[in-house]
């Protein structure tokens, strides 16, 4: 199903042939009262009664005290009415129960006039859960003012989140899928929030199911709907945002008829649905508004079989039966009807209130209550109303198990002009337990329901329950199955309660008087102007704020490098320029030794002999680009090494020599060697020995017959050993834990590749200079990746090799 947001509506205008209320007064106007509500469409959201479309008309208070005809809205402004179950009030005739109400607007940004989008729909259904309601059927007026929406489109509004979503609460437009049409109208509609479904029976269509409007007079009889429906549409509501639609054909035992009531019984697996009154030919449907004489005779003749005869529908089986009832009513359509359980769920009672005989509108209309009660199937009268309080085309909820409202209507037509406003106001109050009209809602005053007196009697057991009629008598049900189906209870744990409802404060519902208001004009400024600017200029100043900071701190960075800041181990402070002028140097590059005045005696704090590190490939070597002698070699007191000497040893027999790692911080490390250039033999990679140096001693073989530097390392003091180390692993470190790119590489060679030769690094005693600042880091995965940028870290032993390992057969090559 396409699915797209209802944020703005185009633009367009209803066609106005009075004032609306909605959008400007008459001249000395100073209040306005809801007069009568012709079928608008309503449902239950938690503790919210929304009430959409309908024709509405108000009631124009003066300021002489007079009260004008009542004059039609339209609702210009696309509103939708809440009446919250919070908010306490009164009937009495001297009540301005519009003042009971809240709005919400289908207009772009609350103001304006609706259009094709969230036009004024008289009649049809609107579906609800506990999470978000849906519109569907109706009739539009027929108007050039605006392109009515397509056969497949309907809107929603979702109020709630319903499981693990993205949600955003609003106006949402809906496509039905291709096998359902929204031509269909005063069908009856039931939405059962426990099951997330949604059912609306029979109704009126074209005769080619095409489009439909609202009295569209003589002349346009192929857009009249005169045609009864025999479908049942369904909607699953399961899945917010992703509902589901079905088209069921009623079968031929099932007549389709014209505002009918249908109401859910929480019985069987999922419930029941019984569909009770309306009628075949309603005046209403007619060009002239009357009925002719065969029509009349066919309607009196079926219509009054619908109260007579009851179609029940199982849902989860998909079944549907007719049970007869007993004492039944007259024909009756357009009024309306709830479900009260009794406690112990032995009967249910349904109660219709008000309606006609769908045949004369200008006769008084009911005011009268009715009670079916089953699985008994026994009508009973529980009010004799006043035929001055009579309405038709009202809807009816129950905000407590002992309460119902009615809300809207209107009355009898007269012979001449608009119809009279409601009697007993716009909102009416009836006690389900006592049978008696009330005149004031207070939401902390409830109860649970019981059952009338008058019905106890009749079916037995008292007023929480024990019915002893169980079943229709005296010919018992129509069908074996509806046995088992009024016998097994209904999971009531599925069934969500939102009372009791916190009171809020008492309205003033008494007709104020107000000052006119203006209808909504173009132009001027927008009214999210102003939140969408501080939305921006705050997001504004929060990236002018972040971007003063990097300015800051890269400013001090600089001035730290431009002033040749080191720490005392001889370590630049700003790490991300070492890293950045590795990836900067090519390949095949020979690193600059990096010097300090204060070379600690040795940097490395534990045992990182190794000699299980390969080799690295063949790449070429270069010699070292400056020909000084390194710094940080100046007296030390190495033992120098003559070339020959050096080329007299087996180079392929000296010991792999790596950089240690570093536990105590995370610092980078470098290990630099430079080694003996044939080709400039003037360049030593040692200074010129001192005097009281020792021996380096004598290299011996080790068990695999390759020549390695011998024990005589024991007889060079501690300073010595750590700078001989240096020759391979001097260190450059940055403080804090950033790792330069080659320590991310591993060091292993590609297979073949011959063994690195460097020097071996003695075992340095515990005891160290505490300046010494290039711990081990902690060890790392090995990788298979080699090269330049490769040299990082070491083995599973958690000990690395020199990044920079020079390939020293060179020289013996040349030599």
């Amino acid at each position: 199903m396409i699915r797209s947001k209802l944020f703005l509506l185009a633009a367009g205008h209803f066609a106005k042939t009075c004032v609306a209320q909605a959008s400007g007064w008459m001249d000395g106007q100073v209040n306005t009262t809801m007069c009568y509500w012709d079928s608008p469409r309503a449902a239950v959201i938690r503790d919210t009664l929304y009430i959409d479309g309908g024709n509405l008309w108000w009631e124009p208070g003066m300021n002489d005290g007079t009260f004008d005809p009542p004059v039609a809205d339209g609702n210009p402004l696309g509103l939708v009415y809440l009446l919250n179950f919070s908010k306490p009030f009164d009937t009495t005739p001297t009540s301005n129960l519009s003042n009971a109400f809240t709005t919400i607007s289908k207009a772009s940004g609350s103001s304006g006039a609706a259009n094709n989008i969230g036009p004024q729909y008289y009649d049809g259904a609107m579906f609800a859960n506990d999470y978000d309601w849906m519109t569907y059927g109706g009739l539009l007026s027929l108007t050039n003012a605006f392109k009515p929406p397509g056969a497949n489109s309907i809107a929603s509004y979702q109020q709630y989140p319903q499981g693990a979503k993205t949600f955003s609460a609003g106006y949402l437009l809906d496509q039905l899928p291709t096998e359902i049409t929204r031509y269909v109208t005063n069908g009856a509609a039931v939405s059962v929030p426990s099951e997330n479904l949604g059912f609306y029976f029979g109704g009126l269509r074209a005769a080619e199911w095409g489009p439909i409007f609202y009295q569209p007079g003589p002349k346009n009889e192929s857009i009249r709907a005169d045609v009864l429906s025999n479908t049942m549409i369904e909607v699953d509501m399961s899945v917010q945002g992703q509902e589901t639609w079905a088209n069921n054909t009623l079968p031929t035992t099932v007549p389709g008829r014209v505002n009918a009531e249908i109401v859910w019984v929480p019985v069987s697996q999922q419930g029941v649905l019984v569909a009770i009154g309306g009628v075949i030919d309603p005046q209403f449907d007619n060009v002239n508004g009357t009925l002719n004489a065969t029509a009349t005779s066919d309607s009196m003749a079926q219509s009054p079989g619908f109260m007579t005869t009851v179609s029940v529908f199982d849902i989860a089986s998909g079944s549907w039966y007719e049970q007869l009832t007993s004492g039944a009513p007259g024909q009756m359509t357009q009024g309306c009807a709830v479900v009260a359980s009794a406690q112990d769920g032995t009967s249910h009672n349904i109660y219709w209130y008000g309606g006609f005989d769908g045949i004369d509108a200008t006769k008084p209309f009911s005011d009268d209550v009715w009670i079916l009660s089953i699985p008994s199937f026994m009508w009973m009268k529980v009010h004799s109303g006043n035929s001055t309080h009579g309405r038709a085309g009202h809807r009816c909820v129950k905000p407590y198990p002992d309460q119902m409202f009615v809300i809207g209507g209107y009355t009898a037509l007269p012979s001449t002009g608009p119809p009279q406003c409601v009697g007993g106001n716009i909102i009416q109050i009836f006690n389900l337990s006592s049978a008696l009209w009330v005149d004031k809602y207070n939401p902390s005053v409830w109860s649970n329901y019981t059952v009338p007196s008058m019905i106890s009697v009749m079916i037995g057991g008292s007023g929480t329950g024990s019915a002893t009629q169980t079943a229709p008598s005296p010919s018992g049900f129509s069908n074996s199955s509806l046995v088992g189906l009024f016998g097994t209870p209904y999971n009531s744990s599925k069934i969500a309660t939102w009372y009791p409802y916190m009171a809020s404060a008492t309205p003033n519902n008494t007709r104020p008087t107000i000052s006119e208001v203006p209808a909504p004009k173009s132009g001027g400024t927008p009214s999210y102007l102003a939140p969408v600017l501080g939305v921006v200029l705050g997001l504004f100043f929060v990236t002018l704020v972040i971007l003063a900071f990097l300015l800051w701190r890269r400013r001090k960075i600089f001035k730290q490098s431009t002033n040749g800041a080191q720490s005392e181990a001889g370590t630049l402070d700003n790490r991300r320029w070492v890293t950045n002028w590795l990836r900067a140097t090519p390949v095949d590059a020979k690193a600059p030794t990096v010097t300090t005045d204060d070379t600690p005696s040795s940097p490395y704090e534990e045992d990182v002999s190794r000699t299980d590190v390969p080799e690295m490939g063949d790449s070429q070597v270069h010699e070292m680009m400056d020909t000084s002698m390194p710094t940080e070699l100046h007296g030390t007191g190495f033992v120098p090494l003559s070339e020959a000497g050096l080329a007299s040893k087996n180079r392929k027999g000296m010991v792999k020599s790596q950089s240690p790692g570093s536990h105590a911080s995370q610092t980078s490390s470098i290990s630099l060697m430079s080694h003996i250039s044939a080709q400039r033999p003037g360049i030593s990679p040692v200074h010129a020995p001192r005097a009281d140096s020792p021996s380096l001693g004598e290299s011996a073989a080790g068990a695999d017959g390759r020549n390695r530097v011998g024990s005589g390392f024991s007889d060079v003091s501690e300073s010595d050993r750590g700078h001989i180390r240096g020759i391979s692993d001097t260190s450059v470190s940055t403080e804090g834990g950033f790792a330069t790119p080659m320590e991310e590489r591993n060091n292993t060679s590609a297979p073949g590749s011959r063994i690195v030769e460097t020097l071996v690094s003695p075992t340095r005693p515990s005891a160290s200079r505490p300046g010494a600042v290039s711990p081990l880091t902690p060890p790392h995965p090995v990788d298979e990746s080699g090269g330049y940028l490769a040299a990082g870290r070491g083995s599973p032993g958690g000990k690395r090799k020199s990044q920079f390992s020079e390939k020293l057969d060179e020289v013996d090559e040349k030599k």
